[in-house]
């Protein structure tokens, strides 16, 4: 056995060779030597070491989706990898830095985290890597840190964050850079102008990206999108599924939803899904685009809570989404019609809102207004106040095109009229809404107001939106439910589809018969109330004709014929 102390190693540690190590090299180790600088996937799984939660320290046994994202690092200049959490990306990075320090001359690789605990954290793996390897196969050590090793064959590997100055103004050969989309934007855009013009500069210089998904703001998403949908980009990119992982399965799925407790987190986190967490629910172009369509619209109906910018057309198809609210002042009943003709531009034609109507009175005006469109469908919350309203609907006026949804989901045994909002129909509905109006920039918006309500409407740390404290949502949540008629759960029931677009949601719909369609004039029941200077709901008054002459009629039936009004 060699001497730990004879010179030969740094600092005494006989897993670190130094440049005065001399070892025998038989012609298997030769031949493993060279095999292993070819073929990065023999070098990890004969050589490289992790540490398991369950089997303590081991080799790593590479999975397919591994294997594939390794071959993209060696085979590609630029490789950003999308990857749901706990794959081993980080892992995947050690392994390629290690193989290219070892192997190639004079490399300077840069590894760049969020955070300098987690950047340090990843180095320890790279240098128990290191460490494990046998002496014969990896070059001696010259300077070995705590954040830096640097090899006899002129490669070095350093860390950073996007807060040092490590990177500026330095040669990078290979730049490494995890949970990118987890760096503060400030931060990670100022080091990139920095250090991606050196590496680009170069013929030989690589860099790669691995990150979870953190919504879109960042720089993580545009160069990823960038990639994907660019076939002149000069990234390729990849992307790993959490059931890539061997062992995951439909159970897995199960218990890790319940331990996160968040539908959404579990979407963007497992699922690579691109859920928007900036601070508000519309970027900046898109509420750009929104704005210059709003309008006055072209009727205001009592005393401005029911505003009307396109009557009802006959040939078109309406939905109205509804939100009731108690009335007591506060929050808003809302009534949002849209024209849902062509899915991929959904008009907002007219809006009810007011927060001092009674769930009762509500109903009236629901009922009215849907009339006054031909009594669409119509998706009605009922949690709270709202059941009320569509019981009336239902019972009281026999209202036929009531959505029922949720009820299964909310363990419900008796079919239910009215959407039973809870946290997935919400977050189903909301990314529902999202995909329609932030994806495909659907919606032609009309009024500022509800305009307003998304500014402020939020996605919060757990994953539930909601509006900003102070602020109300009931405009958006009445929005969602009536978008919530497009999604293909409820659009199968009620319409005809005869044209599914790309992602197999309705293009072209057609409505089913549930019977005739009534038109009703939004304003003639209001101009019967000016004209009488009363309530629209007056009953006509009979007086009897005692002799067949007016002679009896009394002072009431004379004072009706001085204000205009005509005997039958």
């Amino acid at each position: 056995m060699a001497d730990k102390n004879d010179g030969s190693y740094y600092m005494g540690n006989e897993n670190l060779p130094n440049r005065n190590w001399k070892g025998e090299y038989t012609p298997e180790k030769i031949a493993a030597l060279k095999k292993a600088k070819k073929n990065i996937l023999y070098f990890a799984e004969n050589f490289f070491y992790i540490v398991s939660l369950d089997h303590g320290k081991q080799k790593i046994k590479l999975y397919p989706a591994q294997k594939r994202a390794l071959r993209n690092m060696r085979d590609n200049r630029f490789y950003i990898l999308l990857a749901s959490r706990q794959i081993g990306k980080s892992t995947l990075m050690t392994i390629y830095l290690l193989w290219q320090a070892c192997f190639q001359k004079d490399q300077r690789i840069l590894l760049v985290a969020n955070k300098e605990a987690t950047a340090i954290e990843i180095f320890s793996r790279v240098r128990m890597a290191y460490e494990e390897l046998p002496n014969w196969l990896k070059p001696p050590v010259k300077e070995y840190a705590k954040t830096s090793m640097t090899l006899e064959n002129g490669s070095r590997i350093g860390i950073t964050t996007t807060t040092g100055t490590a990177a500026r103004g330095q040669s990078v050969n290979c730049l490494v850079i995890d949970e990118m989309a987890f760096i503060e934007n400030h931060l990670v855009d100022e080091f990139w102008k920095s250090v991606y013009p050196i590496i680009s500069s170069s013929k030989k210089s690589k860099a790669f990206i691995c990150s979870t998904a953190n919504g879109t703001q960042n720089l993580f998403y545009k160069i990823y999108n960038e990639a994907e949908t660019n076939p002149d980009s000069a990234w390729d990119c990849g992307k790993i599924m959490w059931n890539e992982v061997p062992g995951r399965d439909e159970k897995w799925a199960a218990d890790t939803k319940a331990s996160i407790g968040s539908e959404e987190a579990w979407r963007q986190e497992f699922c690579c899904e691109w859920i928007n967490s900036g601070e508000s629910s519309l970027d900046d172009e898109l509420y750009e685009k929104m704005e210059q369509t709003i309008c006055d619209p072209k009727v205001v109906l009592d005393d401005g809570c029911y505003k009307i910018w396109e009557e009802a057309d006959s040939s078109r198809i309406y939905a109205a989404g509804v939100d009731t609210a108690e009335g007591v002042g506060k929050d808003s009943s809302v009534v949002q019609v849209l024209d849902v003709t062509d899915p991929a531009e959904v008009r907002q034609v007219a809006v009810y809102k007011n927060n001092k109507i009674s769930p009762l009175e509500f109903s009236n005006k629901v009922h009215q207004i849907l009339r006054n469109y031909g009594s669409p469908l119509a998706l009605i919350e009922r949690n709270n106040c709202g059941a009320q309203v569509v019981d009336r609907l239902l019972h009281d006026m026999g209202y036929p095109k009531l959505v029922s949804y949720g009820n299964a989901k909310a363990h419900r045994k008796n079919r239910m009229y009215g959407m039973i909002a809870h946290t997935n129909t919400k977050h189903k509905g909301i990314m529902n809404m999202r995909y329609w109006m932030n994806d495909l920039h659907s919606i032609v918006m009309r009024d500022q107001e509800t305009l307003d309500e998304f500014r402020d409407f939020v996605r919060y740390p757990n994953g539930t939106w909601k509006a900003q404290k102070g602020k109300h949502d009931d405009m958006v949540m009445a929005i969602m439910y009536g978008y919530y008629v497009l999604d293909n759960d409820i659009a199968e029931q009620y319409f005809e589809i005869i044209e599914k677009d790309d992602t197999g949601r309705p293009k072209i719909i057609e409505p089913m018969d549930f019977g005739l369609q009534l038109f009703e004039d939004p304003t003639s029941i209001y101009n019967n109330e000016n004209m009488a200077g009363g309530s629209p709901d007056l009953n006509p008054v009979y007086w009897g004709m005692s002799d067949g002459t007016e002679t009896e009629m009394g002072d009431d039936y004379y004072d009706l014929l001085e204000a205009g009004f005509t005997p039958l």
